[in-house]
């Protein structure tokens, strides 16, 4: 692997990231100093582009645009810098513009700061929402680390009044390849994108008491956990109040890209121990599952998605966790539907059935509706097209239906007890979900899927 690493180095496009910080002041205030870039082109580029041909490994094509920007992040003792800078070019190399927003403040009273420079991208033109790198500089344990010397992240100290070199070498990009840089996808290839949160209760018995969870989350993209996940292992924190001693975590939120069409994402949470309550599922998969970004914008509030609600799940606790994710070690069969705007209606959800042994389980999450009773049944046929007769309802007992409240949102969930007879006729792929008006009117539809 060493020559393997030494033989790549020459098709590196090397970076010098070039440091300076003022003198030291008479006052208490942090020492700033001012940071720029440089980057050395020139016969190293075509190296690499002359011997491309004649590797065995996809080496990314470079782009004949000129590198016009740089973005760098810089991590130091008093916190980071996410900064976009200009490239000049001297006739020789290419270096970045003096900026402000890089100047690195060294700590009261010390004369040297701990730098990591964590990410660094270099772009044709001025980056948007849009743009995509034509370089990038690779992290380490990522398959590209071994094109060059020095991965990301580049650690060094910088003192006040000195001026610094750092080298960073960088790679042409190709998009098609983000994973191989040590990036995610949306870290580096513009997509929009939406949030979401996760929340957790613990209970050690049905009946005990309930704990904040501490778990883990990976995330994939599509419908199952296979391929490179878009997050691997990130976990809560669960952290004692030290002025009452209660234990309390933040909702664990991911961001995840938001194409045109229909995004799915696979979850797995394992639970994990904390300082409060030791489990022996810690460890395990607790809960799993494909989720759509139609369903996570359910979770979002009518205000312009400026606000939202988090999943919230209670492993241990005695009550089923709301769908779509569930404890993957449970025998069951599940089946979910999108509900469609039926006419004038606005009304959008999603309704879910899990069939465990004879145990119906019916989850409905509905809104743009109007505030008041909705009536709402499994319906015969498969399609909405022709939806057919009742199957079964979905009331509460006594015939009672779920409201709608007052801003038009909708939650339903109720288990059933079928016999051996409904149990076997269920054919549950093979029916639909019709939301209606207090009046019969249909409002909406969908078509169960298994899942």
């Amino acid at each position: 692997m060493k020559n393997f690493k030494n033989y790549f180095t020459g098709i590196a496009i090397v970076a010098m990231l070039f440091a300076s910080c003022s003198k030291d002041e008479t006052d208490t205030d942090p020492q700033v100093g001012d940071e720029m870039a440089t980057i050395s082109l020139g016969a190293v580029l075509n190296d690499f582009i002359r011997n491309q041909t004649a590797l065995k490994q996809s080496i990314p094509v470079c782009s004949d645009d000129a590198p016009m920007y740089a973005r760098v992040v810089l991590t130091h003792e008093l916190g980071e810098e996410d900064v976009v800078v200009p490239i000049k070019f001297d006739g020789t190399t290419y270096f970045t513009d003096y900026d402000e927003e890089l100047a690195i403040p060294i700590p009261a009273d010390q004369t040297t700061t701990a730098v990591s420079l964590t990410d660094f991208w270099v772009y044709a033109e001025e980056p948007d929402d849009m743009s995509i790198p034509i370089w990038v500089a690779p992290k380490e344990g990522s398959e590209y680390e071994n094109f060059v010397n020095d991965a990301l992240p580049v650690n060094f100290d910088l003192r006040a009044g000195s001026k610094k070199y750092v080298d960073v070498e960088v790679l042409c990009f190709d998009d098609r390849e983000v994973n191989l840089y040590g990036y995610q996808f949306f870290d580096l290839v513009p997509v929009p994108l939406m949030k979401f949160c996760l929340f957790g209760n613990f209970c050690p018995s049905e009946d005990g008491r309930h704990y904040v969870a501490g778990y883990t989350v990976t995330v994939w993209k599509g419908s199952e956990a296979s391929g490179e996940p878009l997050y691997t292992e990130v976990s809560n924190d669960v952290l004692e109040d030290e002025g009452t001693g209660d234990y309390y975590a933040d909702p664990l939120c991911f961001w995840l890209p938001d194409t045109e069409g229909t995004d799915t994402y696979f979850f797995e949470i394992t639970l994990n121990n904390t300082d409060e309550y030791t489990s022996d599922d810690a460890g395990e998969v607790i809960l799993s599952g494909p989720i759509t970004d139609d369903e996570i914008k359910l979770f979002y509030n009518d205000d312009e998605a400026e606000t939202m609600e988090y999943y919230h799940f209670n492993y241990g606790c005695g009550d089923d966790n709301p769908p779509p994710f569930d404890d993957p070690k449970t025998e069951a069969k599940r089946y979910k539907a999108c509900l469609k705007n039926l006419g004038d209606s606005n009304a959008v959800g999603f309704a879910y059935l899990k069939l465990e042994g004879n145990k119906l389980t019916a989850t409905t999450a509905a809104t743009e509706l109007t505030p008041g009773d909705i009536p709402q049944h499994i319906h015969q046929n498969a399609t909405c097209a022709d939806f057919g007769p009742v199957f079964w309802p979905l009331d509460y007992a006594g015939g009672v239906w779920e409201e709608a409240d007052g801003e038009g949102n909708f939650f339903y969930t109720r288990t059933f007890t079928l016999t051996a007879a409904q149990v076997s006729a269920a054919n549950l792929a093979n029916r639909t979900a019709v939301l209606h008006e207090s009046d019969m009117t249909p409002l909406a539809c969908g078509e169960f899927d298994q899942y």
